[in-house]
């Protein structure tokens, strides 16, 4: 029984439980805390077995990285070596993306053009002077009317897996391979470290890791949209085929398509943005509306994200012009009863539904 019964009642007479249980995780976490260099006893019991975020300072102050990193210097510092980049005509890499007016390959004989894709970014290799120099392609494209697929290329440096040490090497010394608050309090290295550069034309759309998550920003500032386990119920999953964006010569010009994944997979992923979302709640009862928090990660602090929570990200350029910088460190999750209980509300709202089920897509 929480101490907001009087507003949410006993579970036992709410007419929707996905609603309710909602609230009731909504009241325990309504807000993501700021706090300074946590002991890993204290990073433990407050945040990761608790299940809750925080925006923490003081956790990497000492990178030589703080003064170090822009454009120029990491350029240099990456001298000739290759690095993956991710390449979208709209900033959005794994995302649902409708097939009107886009050329769509890799379609069978017998096979319709899918009004619907789950579209991922086209990888190219390149310098990072070259990721800067198209970095720097004016942000608003001459045409405004144009459909996307002539739209000038996002790149994003975002490759996940490991990038860092995988690609950026020379880097490693101005950072650090663990955040070791964090190493301590889960007992563990991370599995993953990536490094993410771009500006604010690129953003990731919502969807959940079952990582332990500790997300520094070095330079800019990452705005983050959260979502509570156990409200994936909202964000509209749609199944659908998954697909890759390909820019090729035709005419003279540079085009995006879109290439379908053969063999054919199929990919359910979220449909809802922050802004729909919003839209949603001014429509739903005040007591039933599911809105994100956001929380606004400046350079120097990191954000801890925990395993399982939904996640929309967007970013801006710091005052001196230089994008967003990050370095985030995946730490496998434990699969205790937390991933059991997400599960099972997963597949149970999938099964019965709320009050309104139509309204609320399972996962």
């Amino acid at each position: 029984m929480s101490d907001g019964e009087a507003e949410n009642g006993e579970a036992a007479n709410a007419r929707d439980l996905f609603a309710w249980l909602s609230r009731e995780v909504h009241e325990l976490v309504s807000h993501v805390p700021r706090v300074h260099s946590p002991s890993p006893i204290g990073f433990l019991r407050d945040h990761v077995s608790s299940n809750r975020p925080a925006v923490i300072t003081g956790a990497f102050d000492d990178w030589p990285a703080m003064e170090r990193w822009n454009l120029d210097y990491l350029a240099d510092a990456m001298g000739d070596a290759k690095v993956s980049v991710n390449v979208t005509p709209d900033g959005r890499g794994d995302a649902l993306l409708s097939t009107d007016g886009w050329t769509v390959s890799g379609l069978g004989d017998d096979e319709m053009k899918p009004g619907e894709v789950f579209v991922q970014p086209e990888e190219r290799e390149m310098t990072l002077r070259e990721f800067a120099t198209m970095l720097a392609t004016p942000t608003e494209d001459p045409d405004a009317n144009a459909h996307a697929s002539r739209r000038p290329a996002v790149p994003y440096v975002s490759r996940q897996c490991g990038s860092l040490l995988e690609e950026f090497p020379s880097l490693v010394d101005d950072c650090a391979d663990e955040i070791p608050f964090a190493s301590q309090a889960l007992g563990k290295r991370p599995d993953a470290v990536n490094l993410w550069i771009g500006d604010e034309r690129s953003h990731t759309t919502f969807h959940r890791d079952h990582y332990e998550n500790v997300y520094c920003v070095v330079r800019g500032v990452k705005v983050f949209h959260l979502l509570p386990p156990c409200d994936g119920r909202v964000l509209g999953y749609v199944d659908a085929p998954a697909a890759r964006f390909e820019q090729k010569l035709v005419a003279g010009e540079n085009r995006f398509a879109l290439a379908l994944e053969r063999p054919r997979r199929t990919v359910a992923w979220a449909s809802a943005t922050p802004a729909s979302l919003h839209a949603r709640a001014r429509q739903t009862n005040p007591r039933d509306a599911v809105v994100p928090i956001v929380v606004e990660v400046k350079a120097g602090e990191a954000l801890y994200l925990p395993a399982m929570w939904y996640h929309h990200v967007e970013q801006r350029r710091d005052e001196s012009g230089q994008p967003a910088v990050a370095v985030n460190y995946w730490y496998d999750m434990s699969f205790d009863d937390r991933y059991a209980y997400a599960r099972f509300a997963q597949e149970a709202h999938a099964r019965f539904g709320g009050e309104n089920p139509s309204e609320c897509d399972g996962l």
